[in-house]
């Protein structure tokens, strides 16, 4: 009994301290969307069910508590790895849920649940070591909740491996791997004690999960930007006095400034009749949307100048970046730009480099 509440105990404050650095960092995680499912998995995985799972083997408790602690700990693994799914398309790639994912797998979560609190769908049983088993009375609810498990792994490495070669960071894409290997193993484990109901695949599980619970946190800690959505990028980055001059221009594919002479296409287009619509306005994140792309448009009316950020689409980390990016812009060239006239060497506008790199950093590719 006290090796299970210690065990219990540290999964609930490794859970309890990422839930609270995700809240602290939720700027971070892209989308709002992504941040609650983010603590929801913390919620959910590592301390209801993991302690639910904990709970259901030991003999000091009643049976029937036991059988309902086992019963609600299946409910919550389906709930937990089918939000892991989620939450890993999240990272990869912002999109629309597929409808296997919106569709198929609530239904089949639904049907294992609705078959798992049946009275009589489980039997538990006590065995010579001192821990109880279970053993599936309704043969279709073990069919469905191991091929559920199976699917649910088979997605996680398909999504990876299909969209590898499109993360613009290799090194949390390695971070990435690592993590899906990790999560598939438990989904692995998991499945062979359901099947077999051995006690040291229970054992492996409480291990293998723990240490993947303290790698997941300490990655996140240290580097909380590191799974902001991998596929989506940066393309220019360009600042505009509201007379049209260029003041400095940042191409993030080539990890390079630029100039007003590589600058083409649609990143030019309108940019006149953005900076006269828009010079009136305060306050205000703009997005005009592309085909392909979002320019994402703000004007500082004290300073007069204008940002133009082109990407895949916008969210809340790069809207933040920008803003923070113009807040500082602001105090250091405030003056230069009040007191624009005559020439302009804008060469002196060479700071924003520095700013770039310190908020946008995971969108800045390393060459």
């Amino acid at each position: 009994m006290i090796f299970s509440v210690v065990l219990i105990i540290v999964s609930i404050c490794i859970s309890f301290i990422g839930i609270i650095y995700v809240y602290l960092n939720r700027e971070n995680y892209g989308t709002t969307v992504n941040t609650v499912l983010n603590i929801c998995l913390y919620l959910f995985l590592g301390i209801v069910f993991f302690s639910l799972f904990i709970l259901s083997a030991d003999i000091n408790l009643n049976e029937i508590v036991t059988l309902l602690f086992w019963k609600l700990s299946i409910i919550f693994w389906i709930i937990s790895i089918n939000m892991l799914s989620v939450i890993q398309i999240f990272i990869i790639k912002y999109k629309r849920i597929t409808s296997i994912i919106s569709i198929l797998y609530p239904f089949v979560g639904g049907i294992i649940v609705s078959l798992t609190i049946l009275s009589n769908s489980i039997d538990i049983f006590q065995a010579s070591d001192n821990y109880y088993y279970y053993e599936f009375n309704n043969l279709i609810l073990a069919i469905i909740l191991v091929l559920y498990n199976i699917s649910i792994f088979s997605f996680i490495w398909f999504n990876l491996i299909n969209n590898l070669s499109k993360f613009r960071d290799k090194k949390s894409g390695r971070n990435l791997g690592i993590l899906t290997f990790h999560f598939s193993f438990i989904i692995l484990l998991y499945t062979l004690h359901l099947i077999v109901q051995n006690i040291v695949f229970r054992y492996m599980y409480y291990i293998i999960y723990l240490m993947g619970a303290i790698f997941v946190s300490y990655t996140i800690f240290k580097k909380p930007t590191l799974f902001i959505e991998l596929t989506n990028r940066i393309f220019d980055f360009i600042i505009f006095h509201k007379s049209g001059i260029l003041l400095y221009s940042y191409n993030f594919e080539k990890g390079k400034e630029t100039d007003d002479s590589l600058l083409k296409g649609s990143i030019l287009i309108g940019i006149n009749h953005i900076l006269a619509n828009f010079i009136d306005r305060k306050d205000q994140l703009n997005l005009i949307k592309m085909k392909e792309r979002d320019l994402i448009f703000e004007y500082d009316n004290t300073n007069e100048y204008a940002i133009l950020l082109t990407t895949n689409h916008k969210n809340t980390f790069i809207i933040k970046a920008v803003q923070n990016f113009m807040l500082n812009f602001s105090k250091l060239n405030g003056e230069k730009l009040k007191n624009m006239k005559g020439l302009i060497d804008v060469s002196e506008f060479g700071n924003a480099k520095e700013l770039i790199t310190e908020f946008f950093a995971p969108y800045i590719i390393e060459q």
